[in-house]
């Protein structure tokens, strides 16, 4: 298979892979994809049609696609042969091809701390909104790119800064690609934190980024890092402003205007990701305040309004969100009418305002139950809030392996960090974690609490 001898595989054709996507984004066709191969359409060993026949049949940019491949490659459910395809993940490959040794797709799954996993309990119902939503639309008007009226007033009345621009997208990870696609080719520098979301990571991966990490504290950026990133000249910075995935800093005034000082030097565009804004329980800074012409920050409402409302909204300088906007009516991988309006009716619910904020202090309160129950043990949990948590411990595939054995589902910080500081590291998703905070501790710290004891 993929160009050994003897070795044959199924290939899943372009058509019959886009006839079931219902959301043309990155993470929708993630979503289809992994689907299929959990429900056993797609098999080990299948090949995925190529990137470009499956933009043709779906309508999207090449960049969507290899967005969404990339999603799956960093799940664990395909991966890569180079110019031979992309397959999902064959079990039976010698050995010298098998996956990890931690990675825990065939085991039982108990707790899973590796994927930002939703509450059903604390996911607002979309239904009510959605029927409203159909009545109240014209159904002849043609669609563009155009933001929904009350969501521009979201917006414009939430911003920290003036936007001049503004559009909608398929949820973050969406965005940047779109982002990325007006700005980055390959081998260009991209800069980043010193532990980014998974989704930026599979992003500028996608695109063939060389990705720069930087030096975080509790307040985001370390300025004189940022400053010596710069120096290697990246065409775009990505931060994070609050609920920082996984280091869970949050950026404070100071400390966006120190950035802004150091960015003003550069024509750099910085992209803030916002991806979970609804679940913050303290405001921001933002690098727009001080740089409106050079930032557009993405706001997702995913994480809070839940898997079906996987849209965002994009603002910030005009010159970059107009030639977003004009990329959109072009492709048409734009949210349409009905999906706008109906996470506009969402927004100004009341009920649905209120389970949201219910959600907002669940959330925090797992992830600070854990990060103390980690901090008793004598690990060092950065950060402030958020809803992954990063971990340094002796060897995080060690670690892995035996959360893996007692039914935990993790992740070492390979996929998010550099080579040096991911293998030392654990990302550990927080928002499902209802129960367990002590003896998931133990088992991350046991290494830790053996060295001390």
């Amino acid at each position: 298979m993929g160009g050994e001898p003897g070795r044959t595989s199924t290939s899943m054709p372009a058509a019959r892979l886009a006839a079931g996507v219902a959301e043309p984004s990155a993470r929708g066709i993630a979503d289809h994809v992994a689907r299929l191969i959990r429900q056993g359409t797609l098999r080990d060993g299948t090949r995925l049609p190529t990137v470009r026949a499956t933009a043709a049949a779906l309508h999207v940019g090449a960049t969507t696609v290899a967005t969404a491949w990339a999603l799956l490659r960093h799940e664990r459910l395909v991966r890569s042969d180079g110019r031979n395809g992309t397959f999902v993940h064959d079990l039976s490959l010698p050995s010298n091809e098998r996956p990890d040794p931690y990675d825990v797709h065939d085991r039982p799954v108990r707790i899973d701390l590796a994927t930002s996993a939703y509450d059903v309990d604390l996911v607002p119902d979309p239904g009510p909104h959605l029927a409203a939503a159909a009545e109240r639309l014209a159904w002849r008007h043609s669609e563009s790119s155009d933001v929904d009226d009350d969501l521009a007033r979201v917006a414009y009345g939430s911003w920290p800064f003036v936007p001049d621009g503004l559009a909608v997208a398929w949820g973050f990870a969406d965005a940047l690609a779109q982002l990325a696609a007006l700005v980055v080719h390959p081998g260009d520098r991209v800069v980043v934190e010193e532990a980014c979301s998974p989704e930026t990571r599979a992003v500028l991966s996608a695109v063939r980024a060389q990705v720069l990490h930087v030096a975080c504290d509790s307040a985001g950026m370390v300025p004189d890092a940022l400053a010596s990133a710069l120096a290697a000249r990246p065409v775009m910075v990505v931060l994070q402003p609050r609920l920082a995935d996984p280091l869970a800093h949050r950026v404070t005034e100071d400390r966006a205007h120190a950035l802004a000082s150091v960015l003003a030097e550069r024509e750099v565009l910085v992209v803030e990701e916002d991806s979970a804004a609804g679940l913050a329980t303290e405001t921001a800074a933002s690098v727009g305040r001080w740089l409106p012409e050079q930032t557009v920050l993405v706001r997702g409402y995913q994480r809070s309004h839940g898997p079906t409302v996987r849209m965002a909204l994009v603002g910030g300088a005009s010159a970059v969100v107009e030639r977003l906007r004009a990329r959109q009516n072009i492709t048409g991988s734009f949210p349409p009418a009905m999906a706008q309006r109906t996470l506009a009716l969402m927004l100004g619910d009341p009920v649905v305002q209120a389970m949201v904020a219910q959600a907002r202090w669940r959330y925090a309160r797992r992830w600070h139950t854990l990060a103390r129950a980690l901090r008793r043990r004598g690990l060092a949990v950065p950060g402030v809030d958020g809803l992954a948590m990063w971990v340094r411990v002796p060897d995080a595939h060690v670690t892995v392996r035996r959360l893996a054995r007692a039914g935990i589902r993790a992740r070492t910080g390979t996929d998010v960090a550099g080579p040096t500081v991911g293998p030392r590291h654990v990302r550990l998703a927080t928002a499902g974690l209802r129960a367990d905070h002590a003896s998931v501790a133990w088992l991350v710290a046991a290494d830790v609490t053996h060295a001390v004891g």
